[in-house]
């Protein structure tokens, strides 16, 4: 019976039929069930993160609107109107552009409570020009990092390789654009810097045999600036961000009303843009506050700005005695007690004036000049404060003049009677009386050791 070909065509039909069934109704489901899985594993967002425009931000207590430009700065739109901080939005965004979904849960929707998701702690809607996305963020997954996503387009739960922390206890003041800021520090050509009724302003000079550049006072007197410190004070400003932010005017006024304030005003000159910011203290110590412009918020800093702005001129100058640069010294006269001589540099090496065919240690020369010129002082001294028998300066320990190319004297430094660690002396880079290192007076070279 089982020859009889009817019988056998009938047989193969039906297992046809019933394999092409089986393709149709299961295994094409489920492929196609495999791959949507596998294209979801590979992304969370289904478009790149630079085409979105908008992104809302909603908690139980709070909504933040951002909007960008096409220069892709950020702005808060909701519930004020501020400048965000562009790094923590891109972190979110790229948080969420290099998240995976590691798994669907297909019963999500009627089991929320289960996932953190009813409600969500977090939800995020991103728009771009031609979509929108939702996603309501829940509770950790089982593995970090992890994270269980409503995704609201549609209505599934799923696991994903978020990280709770980028995304947890962020609110408003998190967002908020903390720089108060903003110049280049190489392009500003004057600081102003204004306590009580003096002002101080410092003007970039050219620099002399140094990419750096050197600094002027203009005000109140004529003095070479210390580079370094009036460096560091723009870096600071320029690196100088909020803590907290009051916007309320009434509180505004209650903070700037308190009595006995330290207040300082600087004003940077950086080209035609002028950048200003007040800064102020009270009785705390811990605390110090920032504005920027009358109608915008009074900003919570660091009060460690404040310790060097708040100093005197003397801080703020170039404390170097002898009043030359290195490059700039061409003869040196040394004169002690004990053996005059003088120096003169010929074609970058130095040799003596009564024996130019001496053989001199150039490296001990270079070293005796750069501690000549740099030697800062240490304590100023008010005319009239000591007497010149206290001093020394009338019999001078040792006196180190220098002349520039044009054979003028330009630099000076007369050294005095020791006390405690330090020396008096007089120079041509500062007008008075100073006390510098008394190790100086042990660094002079004799002409023997000029030739070691």
């Amino acid at each position: 019976m089982l020859n009889n070909p009817v019988r056998i065509t009938i047989v193969l039909a039906l297992l046809v039929l019933g394999l092409g069934g089986y393709i149709l109704f299961v295994d094409i489901p489920q492929t196609r069930q495999l791959t949507k899985q596998e294209t979801q594993e590979r992304q969370l967002l289904p478009f790149d993160y630079q085409e979105i425009t908008t992104i809302t931000w909603s908690t139980d207590t709070e909504t933040i609107q951002f909007e960008r430009d096409q220069s892709f700065r950020w702005t808060i739109t909701k519930p004020m109107r501020f400048p965000a901080d562009n790094q923590e939005v891109r972190r979110i965004l790229r948080a969420l552009t290099i998240g995976k979904i590691k798994r669907t849960i297909e019963d999500g929707p009627t089991t929320l409570e289960k996932y953190g998701l009813q409600p969500p702690y977090l939800t995020l809607t991103l728009t771009t020009p031609t979509i929108t996305q939702e996603l309501a963020l829940g509770d950790r997954g089982p593995f970090a990092p992890s994270l269980y996503v409503q995704t609201k387009e549609d209505n599934h739960v799923v696991l994903t390789t978020l990280d709770v922390m980028t995304f947890a206890q962020k609110t408003l003041p998190d967002f908020r654009l903390k720089d108060l800021l903003f110049f280049e520090r190489e392009r500003v050509q004057e600081v102003h810097i204004q306590q009580a009724d003096s002002t101080m302003v410092m003007a970039r000079a050219a620099g002399v045999h140094s990419l750096s550049p050197n600094w002027m006072f203009t005000s109140p007197m004529k003095a070479p600036a210390d580079k370094i410190i009036v460096g560091t004070l723009l870096m600071d400003l320029s690196g100088l961000k909020a803590t907290g932010f009051v916007d309320a005017e009434e509180e505004k006024q209650r903070i700037l009303n308190q009595p006995d304030r330290t207040h300082v005003g600087i004003t940077l000159l950086e080209g035609p843009r002028t950048h200003y910011v007040s800064l102020y203290q009270f009785q705390d110590a811990e605390k110090a506050y920032a504005i920027t412009s009358r109608k915008g918020p009074l900003y919570e800093i660091s009060p460690n700005i404040l310790k060097p702005i708040t100093r005197d001129a003397f801080y703020f100058q170039d404390k170097r005695l002898f009043g030359m640069e290195m490059n700039d010294v061409v003869m040196l006269e040394v004169t002690t007690p004990k053996e005059p001589y003088v120096l003169i540099k010929q074609h970058d090496d130095w040799v003596l004036d009564n024996t130019p065919n001496a053989m001199l240690n150039q490296e001990v020369i270079n070293l005796f000049v750069s501690r000549v010129v740099d030697l800062p002082t240490e304590i100023a001294h008010p005319e009239g404060s000591t007497t010149s028998s206290q001093t020394g300066l009338d019999s001078p320990t040792a006196t180190i003049r220098g002349k520039n190319r044009q054979g003028k004297l330009a630099g000076e430094l007369v050294l005095g009677k020791r006390e405690k660690g330090l020396v008096f002396a007089r120079g041509a880079g500062h007008k008075g009386l100073y006390q510098v290192r008394s190790t100086i007076l042990n660094q002079i070279p004799t002409k023997t050791q000029l030739t070691q």
